[in-house]
């Protein structure tokens, strides 16, 4: 196996936003902020994303007053152009947005539906952002990221762990403040590693390690993965979760590169690793089957529509292409 696959910052790990915590201002409303004449506000509703114009559709602070925009507001940050306040909007927030922006007679589902082949829609239309990962700016991607990962998260940690009672949002929508104990919640990060596992023959042919998911479509293979137990390291996981779905003995755990997938809240770790043998038997429960491809077989059996891999908008996609491209 090579030293080195290091991947370079792509689809949702890219970012130019200045997250600035100084400028959040402590409290959950973001008067102070919203008060910037610069301020414009993105908005998210269950994952979706409100896109126009090739990038995140922007309101001003005088639109959210009019249109009375409710949902949990979240400070994500400075751009070239200013600061950016995103709003995780609730039901009726969005059917209020939905018949201010769209056509007469058009629902909403039309639009929540809609094909996502460009970004570059005149009328704003919501996106699901993996559909639109690729296409979005380094700044928009980076605002989309954070809004639907903190978003997600407020909307599962509602009350309090310690007796139960409704939170309140502070730091600029960055905390959950349990009024009766005090205690402060901060957004949850579920950390995961993803391995190419790869074996190298003695003719130095390599193969990588593919799974078939148990809830997967058969033919549909990707990156084994699974998520950081506690009191446990980056490498032992990869050892570990490489030896339960597959039964491989896997070793040298490589980092080459980070992604978050706020789907709801992980963040996605890669790491390359050399196996010992190509012994390998899925463990039925996750893994329905795992193969070893070389380079030309993997490319042949996409070729052919046997296999299906992962894309670019995720760091298996970037991972696996790395490999394939060596």
């Amino acid at each position: 196996m090579k030293n080195s696959y290091t991947i370079t910052p792509a689809s949702l790990a890219r970012s130019d936003v200045w997250r600035n915590h100084r400028a959040r201002g402590a409290d959950g409303s973001l008067t102070e902020v919203l008060a910037r004449s610069r301020t414009r506000i993105v908005c998210s509703h269950r994952g979706y994303l409100l896109v126009s114009s090739g990038g995140l559709h922007r309101f001003s602070a005088a639109d959210v007053e009019q249109l009375a925009m409710t949902g949990t507001r979240i400070y994500l940050g400075e751009t070239g152009a200013g600061d950016v306040v995103g709003i995780e909007i609730d039901d009726e927030t969005k059917t209020r947005v939905d018949k201010h922006l769209n056509r007469p007679g058009t629902s909403a589902e039309d639009y929540l539906d809609a094909p996502a082949q460009s970004i570059h829609v005149t009328d704003p239309v919501w996106f699901d952002l993996r559909a639109i990962a690729l296409d979005l700016s380094e700044t928009d991607t980076g605002l989309a990221t954070a809004l639907v990962a903190v978003g997600n998260w407020h909307r599962t940690h509602t009350h309090s762990p310690r007796n139960g009672k409704p939170t309140t949002t502070s730091a600029g929508g960055w905390v959950r403040t349990d009024t009766t104990t005090g205690s402060e919640h901060f957004p949850r990060t579920d950390p995961a590693v993803i391995m190419a596992v790869i074996h190298t023959d003695h003719d130095g042919t390599e193969r990588i390690l593919l799974g078939n998911n148990v809830m997967w479509p058969k033919g549909r293979y990707s990156l084994l993965a699974g998520f950081v137990e506690p009191g446990e390291t980056l490498e032992a996981a990869v050892v570990r979760e490489v030896r339960e779905e597959a039964g491989v003995i896997c070793e040298d755990p490589v980092y080459v590169g980070s992604q978050p997938w706020p789907f709801p809240c992980s963040l996605m770790l890669g790491f390359f690793a050399r196996a010992q043998s190509r012994d390998a038997c899925a463990d039925f429960d996750e893994m329905r089957t795992v193969r070893w491809f070389t380079r030309d077989e993997l490319q042949q059996e996409i070729e052919a529509g046997a296999v299906s891999v992962p894309g670019q908008v995720s760091i298996a996609g970037q991972m696996l292409e790395r490999w394939m491209s060596a």
